[in-house]
């Protein structure tokens, strides 16, 4: 016979969550509460907690279009929220999975990416994780080989996007939510995907988790306990990888390889892992973080070094190590270009634009407005072009010039050039041919 929960036996209330976000809102000024809702029975239950509070409440439903019933697990959540009369949103996202991402990494990723255009200031998002959850997070943090960082798990609140991301329930139990909706008569709905054992989480929970809990029923607190101290153990490497950062930021996607040739191996990792998250790329495994490594402790760095993961890539160049978006550029495009709207350049993720200026010491000289009634083509440098740049003798090619302006080498045929009538009349962001420029007042051609 199954016993029916009951009140006393279920501390999660009302009160509980109310003075856990009144902490927060107190520390972090937090205003509004955007609550990510899912539909599934933990939000589900975070959701009729807030119902109840007097706080500012929203919630955001994100359709990942990979399940044929979100439609109706969306309806689902609409009728919910209209029945506790909190304001509610569905957004729509391309969950699928790029070259090398596991589903739930795209899918996670796209979540948040569209979560986080939401965040206003003073804003607070909301999600149901619990301390299962926690547990589950902590040991597949180790099954993969994580460091501290990892390895401290999620974080009761932590900054996203404008405002902030908090995780309520991280001491609450999964039975405890059980019971909660339990007793309130909730509805919910199931995702089947939750089911299949070939995700590593799902595995997790419905393979080992239960075995190890009949063995160790503190397993709970007891990680909750290591994560803590994991937490600290990767605070106190941030202090040691801020005061290393210091010493060889160039600027914020480049570092001095020579000043980090100074440090040991495991200091070296920590900085670089620390310089890759601060710059909001995603981590690296160990073994891609060795060969970045290996390659800062070569004599010489050719600009071909090429370390790359997700939609990361490590380049060196003349002393510098670059951390960069892979980008997949044709070189051979070729643009018509009226002027007088943006053009985008979609491969180089950058948009043209022609702006009016008056010269200055910064820009000594611009392009004659009479550039305004020609017909302008954008390409790409192909090898063997060249200009006079205004201000300078004779022509150059601009191999020779890339090369005196210490441009990298993979750089190079990412730089629009301007052609009129097959002549050069401009390298964006470097050279104006001398035959179109003026002193005064002109345009000049700008990537924003």
């Amino acid at each position: 016979m199954v016993s029916t929960p009951n009140k006393k036996q279920c501390r999660l209330t009302t009160e509980y969550l109310i003075q856990q976000l009144n902490q927060l809102a107190d520390q972090y000024k937090i205003k509004t509460w955007c609550l990510a809702y899912s539909g599934g029975v933990d939000s589900q239950v975070l959701l009729h907690l807030l119902s109840l509070s007097k706080l500012k409440v929203k919630a955001i439903y994100i359709d990942h279009g990979l399940q044929r019933q979100s439609t109706d697990w969306a309806n689902h959540c609409s009728q919910q929220c209209e029945q506790l009369t909190i304001p509610f949103q569905t957004i729509k996202v391309d969950a699928s999975a790029a070259r090398g991402e596991s589903p739930e990494a795209a899918a996670r990723s796209a979540r948040y990416g569209a979560l986080k255009k939401c965040m206003q200031n003073n804003d607070c998002l909301l999600t149901a994780q619990h301390q299962d959850d926690q547990t589950e997070t902590i040991l597949l943090q180790l099954l993969r080989g994580a460091g501290a960082a990892g390895l401290s798990g999620m974080p009761e609140i932590a900054e996203f996007g404008n405002g902030w991301h908090a995780r309520p329930l991280l001491d609450i139990s999964q039975n405890q939510i059980m019971d909660y909706a339990k007793i309130n008569n909730l509805s919910w709905v199931e995702d089947p995907s939750n089911q299949q054992v070939s995700y590593d989480r799902n595995y997790l929970r419905q393979t080992v988790m239960p075995e190890l809990q009949q063995r160790w029923p503190s397993l709970n607190k007891t990680l909750s306990v290591f994560a803590s101290q994991q937490a600290e153990n990767a605070q106190l490497l941030n202090v040691l990888a801020e005061q290393d950062l210091s010493l060889s930021l160039v600027d914020e996607s480049r570092l001095n390889i020579i000043q980090l040739n100074k440090l040991d191996d495991a200091r070296l990792r920590n900085v670089l892992r620390y310089w890759i998250k601060s710059i909001n790329k995603a981590m690296p495994s160990r073994a891609v973080l060795e060969q970045v490594v290996q390659q800062i402790k070569k004599n010489s760095h050719d600009s071909a070094v090429l370390v790359s993961w997700a939609n990361v890539e490590i380049r060196c160049f003349r002393d510098e190590l670059f951390c960069l978006n892979k980008i997949t550029h044709d070189a051979t495009q070729v643009y018509n270009w009226n002027v007088i709207d943006e053009l985008d350049l979609i491969s180089i993720e950058k948009k043209l634009v022609l702006k009016k200026i008056k010269t200055d010491n910064k820009n000594p000289y611009a392009l004659n407005e009479s550039l305004l009634t020609q017909e302008i083509t954008v390409r790409f440098r192909q090898g063997g072009e060249k200009i006079k740049p205004a201000g300078r003798n004779g022509s150059h090619d601009l191999k020779s010039l890339f090369q005196e302006a210490s441009v990298p080498a993979w750089e190079r045929d990412r730089i629009p050039l301007l052609f009129v009538d097959n002549e050069l009349v401009a390298v964006v962001g470097y050279w104006i041919a001398d035959s179109f420029s003026v002193k005064g007042e002109g345009v000049l051609p700008e990537l924003i």
